[in-house]
């Protein structure tokens, strides 16, 4: 486990991509998208960047649309992609509870869950009759076929963190996002409608970090994955089928696996992970195995940092804690 000086030069190295905007691209020169850049305010926050987080939501709040949706990717001139992708709308929360736990001021909180809560009516207003929702609305606003399965499962995290919000500081109304996270949770273990994504390893385990399948489903779902992607390194293939290992993917299935109370595979992915670091606390992207070279060439990019920040937060916790409830239980 990283020592608490070493997360803050990991989320110092984070603040240094920042743009004046407050944009946090996935690295230099590269886009963005609300999603990884919530996840990226979250560990700034916990990396004790509070300044830098703040400008992260600012930056939120200022390029969210009147009705609540965020484009699914943006440049540091604009707008690159304005298709609106329900997983990356319902996100932002996240960042919004880390920095309540990291002892951000509530005001500050609040201001921003304003605006969030137009985001959470347009997401709601999409739920299909089974549970699922679409995974994306086009320009104008017309739901896009098809439902996908990690996507679904970051929501009901998102969701989780709504709730937790509603209760504690107001703002938003809890029983909707509750019984909203329901429907999408049983809908995720039924697993019927879900686009065929297996051959991602993130299909594999954001269930299980959302805790939605029942536990056996859970444990099998996991050792299938550990079976196709996992390298004799520790780290986890972003791709089964590629041999491409990613920090981001592996820090996430860590997180999984404390979900699912497995403390030795939890700490031994999450430890993999530290041959990608970069003295300045930075991590690569990914490398591609077994050459041991990077890919993207040189590539570090500020979401597997982010990942990696919020993992060993997640680790601290109790065991089986979700990812918002280890951020609660330190709030």
């Amino acid at each position: 486990m990283l020592s608490r000086s070493e997360l803050r030069r990991t989320a110092a190295a984070i603040a240094r991509v920042q743009l004046p905007s407050g944009m946090i691209p996935w690295a230099p020169r590269r886009h963005g998208d609300p999603w990884n850049h919530a996840e990226a305010v979250a560990a700034l926050a916990l990396g004790g960047e509070l300044a830098a987080a703040e400008r992260g939501l600012d930056w939120l709040a200022g390029v969210v649309a009147r009705d609540g949706a965020f484009c699914q990717y943006y440049l540091a001139s604009g707008v690159e992609e304005p298709r609106i992708d329900l997983n990356v709308c319902a996100y932002p929360i996240v960042a919004i509870v880390a920095w309540v736990a990291a002892g951000g001021s509530v005001a500050t909180a609040r201001a921003h869950l304003a605006w969030y809560r137009r985001t959470l009516e347009l997401v709601l207003g999409h739920q299909l009759g089974d549970g699922r929702f679409p995974w994306a609305l086009d320009p104008g606003r017309r739901p896009l076929e098809g439902s996908l399965r990690a996507g679904s499962a970051a929501m009901v995290i998102a969701l989780d963190g709504a709730a937790w919000a509603a209760n504690e500081l107001g703002v938003l109304e809890a029983g909707p996002i509750e019984e909203a996270r329901s429907r999408l949770a049983l809908a995720i273990a039924k697993d019927e409608g879900f686009l065929d994504r297996f051959e991602w390893s993130m299909d594999w385990y954001y269930p299980v970090l959302a805790g939605v399948l029942e536990l056996d489903a859970a444990e099998d779902r996991l050792d299938g994955l550990f079976e196709r992607a996992r390298e004799s390194t520790g780290q986890l293939r972003c791709v089964l089928s590629a041999p491409w290992v990613t920090t981001a993917e592996t820090a996430e299935a860590a997180m999984a696996a404390w979900r699912l109370g497995r403390i030795a595979d939890a700490r031994a992915l999450l430890a993999s992970v530290e041959s990608l670091r970069e003295p300045d606390g930075s991590y690569r992207t990914g490398i591609v195995v077994p050459e041991g070279h990077s890919f993207p060439t040189g590539e570090c990019s500020t979401y597997s940092a982010a990942a990696v920040v919020l993992a060993h937060h997640v680790l601290r916790a109790p065991p089986r804690a979700g990812l918002i409830e280890a951020l609660v239980a330190a709030s």
